[in-house]
């Protein structure tokens, strides 16, 4: 069963079944309103006549009386304790084969006979004899059958009013409701079938949750194409990149093999030009295949870290290796960062290695803790970058100046693998840059508590 057929099959169920409800609850409280009242009533006249017969005694004809009281009620006779009647006064002489019944307590109620409903009441009375008698008064309750019924056909005229645009207001809304999820489905079996992205046309702006659903698609659909043309573009630098390396080995190769054997300098020449590249081959393959694990959150070793000290051990072998001075400057001896020691050290070697490759002069840590974060500024006085520049520095292989990041032996990853360990610790890049006076990287962490920093120290 579709969602519109349920939808529809429900909403009339559950109308029919709520009329039903309110129809028997207005006719039993209606029937109940107007049984009560001609009982009521007929209690005062049975009251009446009752006190009238003890009056009179035995001085007064009760035949005689009793017809006196007939103009409202058809039946009233007086029946003794072994349930014969002593005096009958009726209008119509079928009620007289009603079997009489003593009954020693008044009693009023509700009776059908032959279809046609009547009030009996019965009051226990003392006979002129002194013999306790039971009175009994019979009523027609006719009109009130007529009025039920006049109200029934009405509840049943004004349920079908009722029920007829709801039924054809609940197909509007089942249909109101499952267009957009029908638009929806045919759009991702098109999108499914062409493979190609495609977004819903939405109707005007509305709160509703079906113009959120399709908003959301929509947006889903920007993020998928987004990310597809990023994939397609990493393909392609990453071919690129790759091409470049395997072209140079494959013609140190193919020299090697014409000639590489006779002569000596082209052998060497060529094995370390092969090697270069094999080296940088495996470099960049490491680098894409980090920003490829889509497990990097998962597999952090969140704790607290020193970072003054892991800037000084990081920064004291770079400076042997570079013969290039760095300076670290802290606040205070020790500042502590939630963090992966591991990744964060990774970070720090990226940023370092990005300042030394371009700037020969000497490169400065800045340390320092707020309230509840710590950052991390390395700056360098190197060429700096232009500002057009700053927006895409950290896409996969971008260069500001390739040529130059080639003979670096640049990759154009590392500050997109920089930007993606700050990011899964949750933490903010920053970057101030000018041409000709340097760049200064500041890299925000949360801060680590200080009975945690306590533990690991």
């Amino acid at each position: 069963m579709t969602i519109r057929s349920k939808i529809h099959l429900f909403s009339t169920v559950w109308l029919v079944l709520v009329l039903c409800i309110i129809n028997t609850s207005i006719y039993w409280l209606f029937y109940k309103q107007m049984t009560g009242l001609e009982l009521e009533r007929l209690q005062l006249q049975s009251e009446k006549i009752a006190q009238r017969l003890h009056e009179a005694g035995s001085q007064a004809d009760a035949t005689e009386l009793l017809q006196a009281y007939l103009a409202p009620i058809e039946m009233i006779r007086i029946v003794n304790q072994q349930s014969h009647p002593v005096v009958t006064a009726t209008k119509d002489v079928d009620y007289a084969s009603w079997r009489p019944v003593y009954s020693a307590q008044e009693t009023y109620q509700v009776v059908e006979k032959a279809g046609v409903l009547h009030a009996v009441g019965q009051v226990p009375m003392i006979a002129g004899d002194g013999s306790i008698m039971s009175l009994e008064v019979t009523t027609g309750l006719s009109h009130v059958q007529e009025t039920m019924q006049t109200l029934l056909i009405v509840l049943l005229v004004a349920s079908l009013v009722v029920l007829l645009p709801s039924f054809l207001a609940g197909r509007m809304l089942a249909k109101l409701i499952v267009e957009p999820i029908r638009s929806l489905i045919r759009t991702m079996e098109e999108i499914q079938k062409k493979g190609q992205f495609k977004k819903l046309e939405l109707p005007v702006k509305s709160n509703d949750e079906l113009y959120q659903m399709g908003d959301t698609f929509n947006k889903m659909m920007d993020i998928l194409q987004l990310h597809f043309a990023k994939q397609q573009q990493f393909v392609l630098d990453a071919s690129h990149e790759l091409k470049t390396p395997l072209t140079v080995i494959e013609g140190y190769a193919t020299m090697l093999k014409r000639w590489g054997m006779n002569k000596p300098e082209l052998l060497e020449e060529s094995v370390e030009a092969i090697y270069s590249e094999a080296v940088r081959m495996k470099k960049l393959t490491r680098q894409m295949l980090m920003l490829a694990n889509p497990d990097e959150e998962a597999n952090l070793d969140m704790r607290a870290v020193d970072v003054v000290e892991l800037c000084e051990e990081t920064s004291k072998w770079m400076r042997r290796t570079y013969e290039q001075e760095i300076r670290v400057e802290a606040q205070s001896a020790a500042v502590y960062a939630l963090a992966d020691e591991s990744r964060l050290k990774q970070l720090l070697v990226i940023l370092l290695d990005n300042a030394l490759t371009y700037s020969q002069k000497a490169i400065r840590i800045e340390i320092a803790e707020q309230r509840d974060t710590v950052s991390l500024s390395v700056i360098d006085q190197g060429v700096g970058i232009p500002e057009e520049d700053l927006v895409h520095i950290f896409d996969r292989f971008y260069r500001v100046d390739k040529a130059r990041a080639r003979d670096t032996g640049g990759t154009g990853l590392g500050l997109s693998i920089a930007k993606r360990i700050v990011d899964v610790h949750n933490g903010r890049l920053d970057v101030q840059s000018e041409v000709g006076a340097g760049s200064r990287f500041t890299v925000t962490l949360p801060k680590a508590a200080r009975e945690k920093a306590g533990e690991n120290a």
